[in-house]
């Protein structure tokens, strides 16, 4: 496979090139050959990908901020390319990326590049060109365009609202005039957005209802309103719900005009946009983007926890780590930081949803191959974990076991091992592949692996159910870490998953509600020794 990476050394912080040796490294291991671009001006891209035989790449590979994606994507529409596009979101605000939720992480990144998992997305075109999230126009719509890149690399996205409160001076409506199917306007606005993703500018409600596989546009129209109401819009755009306001018309569209006889500000992506009038449409799946899985309709931030909730499992951690003081205090003292565990599982509650189905699709065919290929070998592995994961470490606390994770797995080399948890941020919470390299959370990180007689009909019978779970979804029930109880079947925590697979297989050996079953209970209620130990394995010593 020949791969071309196509690389803005000036986007973001400007350190990407810093990763340049460990993704050559990455494309290496997989036999792959890797071709890096260092983008410039748009003339020698232009240039470069015209005498290019672009066609004898199998993906092209872009590390950049919107900007940059947009300028090389509508090069490589130019030249009717539609080979798979894969994004390193390296910008200032990567609003498209932002989409898939893909990670901060170079090396996570390149792992979901190296895979075969595709989506086909949309793409806007206005007035013949092409843009990938947001076109735009009036007050305040050219801030990126006017923001100093130096402290774009110093602030990040907030280099943006600090430029947009400067130019808030200068806002003044301006008529449009639009039409479509669905509507006819004639206003003074001060801005309009024609969004085919969500977010923009790093807000990241802006289109809320919007999906980039719909064969749709979202518009927001911001018309003019008393100056007294602007902040109180803006507090609503930032939460999503300026939508309901009354100065502001929200439409979804295939094909829309608008004409403007003012000189206003236009943008699409963060680049100089667009003269009026304007013609947009919509092409339906007209790139093939590399996500995490087949046809990702997009991450859902949405929070389904209440106060209540919060308080209640937070509670529930603090009356375990009161126990803590039956220990000697200095045991206590040399043990990891509890608070800061808590504040990472308070952060991280925003990703969890247990009430919906978040994850889906996690587990590739590469997975169902090797798992298939294991059918015959007579045993099911159930491994504990001992990670030092912050949740981890707080479940460790609460219950006063080393071993806080379970998992299970269909192949003696444990190339299959599949659990609940947290996805890494690179999936969703839910059911999701395990690596052992990836237990490494603390110095004496190991796991140990048990195993269990299952024939090909057994084993069977688990890999069915784990097949079904990730075609119809599944999310991790953080809440039932506290609370025994799942709203939903395919909402469970890991030891929970464990022992539903072993009862679809028939080999559960204890009687407990699934809610109930903590990791340890596979080896301390096993009284008539069905399992059989298997060995131990120490990450540090692994990862070597």
């Amino acid at each position: 496979m020949r791969i071309l990476l196509i690389y803005n050394p000036a986007s973001g912080s400007g350190t990407f090139k810093n990763n340049l040796d460990g993704i050559i490294e990455a494309v290496q291991k997989k036999g792959y050959y890797l071709v890096p671009y260092r983008a410039g001006s748009k003339e020698a891209l232009e240039e470069m990908l015209s005498t290019a035989d672009i066609n004898s790449f199998n993906r092209v590979w872009i590390a950049g901020g919107d900007g940059t994606i947009h300028q090389v994507i509508n090069v490589l529409l130019g030249l009717d390319c539609k080979i798979p596009i894969g994004i390193y979101p390296v910008g200032t605000a990567n609003d498209f990326a932002r989409y898939f939720n893909f990670p901060d992480s170079i090396k996570d990144m390149t792992e979901i590049l190296l895979r075969d998992n595709y989506t086909f997305c949309d793409i806007g075109v206005a007035n013949g060109h092409h843009f990938l999230n947001v076109a735009s126009l009036g007050s305040l719509i050219d801030v990126s365009q006017k923001t100093d890149k130096n402290v774009k690399q110093s602030f990040g996205v907030f280099a943006y609202y600090l430029k947009g409160a400067e130019e808030l001076s200068h806002l003044k409506p301006v008529k449009v005039n639009i039409r479509s199917k669905e509507v006819n306007i004639d206003c003074e606005a001060y801005f309009i957005l024609i969004m085919n993703g969500r977010s923009a500018g790093g807000f990241k409600r802006i289109a809320p209802l919007a999906s980039l596989s719909d064969g749709l546009l979202d518009v927001c129209i911001f018309k003019k309103c008393p100056i007294i109401e602007l902040l109180p819009l803006i507090i609503k755009v930032a939460n999503g719900e300026h939508a309901e306001s009354l100065y502001v018309d929200y439409f979804q569209t295939a094909e829309m005009t608008i004409d403007c006889n003012e000189a206003v500000g236009t943008d699409m992506d963060g680049e100089k946009g667009f003269e009026f009038p304007l013609r947009v449409s919509v092409a339906p799946g007209r790139l093939k983007i590399i996500t995490r899985n087949n046809q990702e309709e997009g991450y859902s931030d949405k929070q389904s926890f209440s106060f209540y909730d919060v308080k209640k499992a937070v509670e529930m951690i603090s009356n375990g780590l009161l126990n803590e003081v039956k220990r000697p205090i200095k045991k206590i003292l040399t043990e990891r930081n509890a608070v800061r565990d808590m504040i990472w599982l308070a952060n991280d509650m925003s990703r969890h949803n247990v009430i919906d189905y978040i994850n889906k699709n996690s587990l590739n065919e590469r997975y169902f191959e090797i798992a298939e290929n294991s059918l015959s070998n007579g045993y099911l592995y159930i491994i504990l974990s001992s990670t030092g994961s912050p949740a981890g470490e707080l479940i460790r606390k609460v219950t006063r076991k080393e071993y806080a994770h379970a998992s299970i797995a269909f192949d003696e080399e444990l190339k299959t091992i599949v659990s609940y948890n947290g996805g890494e941020n690179i999936y969703a919470p839910g059911l999701n592949q395990e690596m052992i390299e990836f237990f490494n959370k603390k110095n004496d990180a190991n796991i140990i692996i048990y195993k269990i007689k299952a024939d090909r009909d057994k084993k069977q019978r688990v890999l069915d159910e784990i097949k079904n779970i990730n075609q119809k979804g599944s999310s991790y029930n953080i809440l039932g870490l506290f609370v025994p109880y799942s709203h939903r079947k395919n909402i469970m925590f890991c030891s929970q998953f464990v022992y539903c697979m072993l009862k679809a297989a028939g080999l559960d050996y204890f009687e407990k509600k699934p809610e109930e079953v903590k990791p340890t209970d596979f080896v301390e209620l096993d009284y008539k020794r069905n399992l059989e130990y298997h060995g131990q394995i120490f990450v540090k010593e692994y990862n070597k």
